[in-house]
C-alpha cells in the first residue's frame, strides 16, 4: 500500500493500515513529517498541542514494522491499474519501482500567499502578518510587534484571504473562522487587555466551536460583520488603521489597530495537476482533487483521498478520514 504524502492524514492511514498488519509506504516531498501542521501550535476545538499530537503519532509509526517511511521521496509515475500497480518513487540515491494493490492521497494544502492583495499592505506594513505567522509568535510565546518589538495593546484579524473571492480562490476554506477565534482567545489569556477584533463576512464556526465563538464574545473579542477596503499606515509612527464597510447598517468605518492578522486559507499544492493526470483522478473547480463518493472514494479503483487533498478540513477530520480511507483500502487489498 502506498500513501503519498507525510503529513497528520498520510501518518494516521499509514498508523491504521501497520495496525491490520498491511505493509505501508509512506511518502513525503520534504525531509520530515508533518506538513502545515508542524508550525502550529495549540489546536482549536480540543485545545491540543499540534507538536505533541505530532511527536505521538510519529513515533508510534517508526515503531511499527510494517511501515515504511521515505521522505525526500516524490511519485513519478505510475502505471498498470487496481490491484497491481506499478509506483515509480524519485528519492536521493536514485529512482525505485515498487508494486501496490492501493494508493491514499493525502498531499494536503498549501497556505495561502496574501502578497498580490494589495490594500491589506502583506510585506509592505511589518505589523500585518498572516494566522500562520502569528500561530509561530503564540507556540513560542513571542507575542510582538515586528515594527517596534513591543508587545501589541490592539489586534485585528481580517477573514476569507484568498478565500470566497471571485479574484482569488471562490470556495470558504472551512477552518479559517474557528482558528481566528481560537486565537483570539489565546491572545486574550496571555494579554486580557489587548483589544481584539474580527472583521468577518459572516462566522462559520460549527458544531464544538461554536462554544469557542461564544466564550470569545464573553471574553470581550469584538465582531465587526464588515467588508474591509484597505488598511493604511501613519508616516509617523506606522500606526495601523483598517478601512471597512460596517456591512450591517452600512456605514464606513476606521478601525486603528496594533497589529493586523490576515486569515488566510488554504490552496491545492502545485503538484496536485500533475498527480490527477498520473492517477487518472480528476479536480474540483478549486483545484483540489475530486471525490467521487464521499468520504474517500475516487473515479479510480484503488485509489482514495483523505484529509484535505480533497478540500480544507480541520485536524479533527483530516484523522477520520485517514482512518476510513485506511479501511477502505484494507477491504480492496483483501478483495
Amino acid at each position: 500500500m502506498l500513501i503519498v504524502g507525510g503529513g497528520i492524514a498520510g501518518i494516521q492511514a499509514a498508523l491504521n493500515l501497520s495496525e491490520l498488519g498491511i505493509e505501508a509506504i509512506l511518502i513525503e516531498r520534504e525531509s520530515t513529517l508533518g506538513g502545515t501542521l508542524r508550525e502550529l501550535g495549540s489546536l482549536f476545538s480540543q485545545g491540543k498541542r499540534a507538536p505533541d499530537l505530532l511527536e505521538r503519532k510519529i513515533q508510534a509509526l517508526r515503531a511499527c514494522p510494517s511501515a515504511t517511511i521515505l521522505t525526500n521521496t516524490e511519485l513519478s509515475e505510475v502505471t498498470g491499474a487496481y490491484p497491481r500497480f506499478t509506483v515509480s518513487l524519485k528519492t536521493p540515491p536514485g529512482e525505485k519501482k515498487h508494486e501496490v494493490a492501493a494508493l491514499i492521497v493525502t498531499t494536503g494544502f498549501k497556505p495561502f500567499d496574501p502578497s498580490a492583495m494589495k490594500p491589506y499592505g502583506y510585506k509592505k506594513y511589518q505589523d500585518v502578518i498572516t494566522a500562520l505567522e502569528l500561530a509561530t509568535m503564540l507556540k513560542e510565546e513571542k507575542l510582538v510587534r515586528a515594527s517596534n518589538k513591543q508587545t501589541p495593546h490592539s489586534v485585528t484579524f481580517i477573514q476569507c484571504i484568498g478565500s470566497r473571492d471571485t479574484h482569488a480562490h471562490t470556495y470558504c476554506s472551512y477552518f479559517c473562522c474557528m482558528y481566528a477565534v481560537h486565537m483570539a482567545l489565546q491572545i486574550k489569556e496571555k494579554n486580557p487587555r489587548c483589544m481584539v477584533n474580527i472583521l468577518y463576512m459572516d462566522i462559520r464556526t460549527p458544531f464544538c466551536s461554536e462554544l469557542t465563538y461564544e466564550e470569545a464574545r464573553i471574553r470581550g473579542v469584538r465582531f465587526y460583520r464588515s467588508k474591509p477596503a484597505k488598511i493604511r499606515a501613519a508616516k509617523d509612527n506606522g500606526h495601523l488603521t483598517i478601512q471597512f464597510e460596517d456591512t450591517l447598517d452600512g456605514s464606513l468605518r476606521f478601525l486603528p489597530s496594533d497589529m493586523v492578522v490576515l486569515s488566510i486559507g488554504a490552496s491545492p499544492p502545485e503538484e496536485t495537476a500533475s498527480l490527477a493526470s498520473a492517477l487518472h483522478l480528476e479536480c474540483e473547480e478549486s483545484g483540489f482533487y475530486k471525490l467521487e463518493q464521499p468520504p474517500v472514494f475516487t473515479k479510480a479503483r484503488g485509489v482514495f483521498l483523505a484529509g484535505c487533498a480533497s478540500g480544507p478540513k480541520d485536524v479533527s477530520l483530516c484523522l477520520a478520514e485517514a482512518s476510513a480511507a485506511a479501511v477502505y483500502a484494507a477491504i480492496a487489498l483483501r478483495g
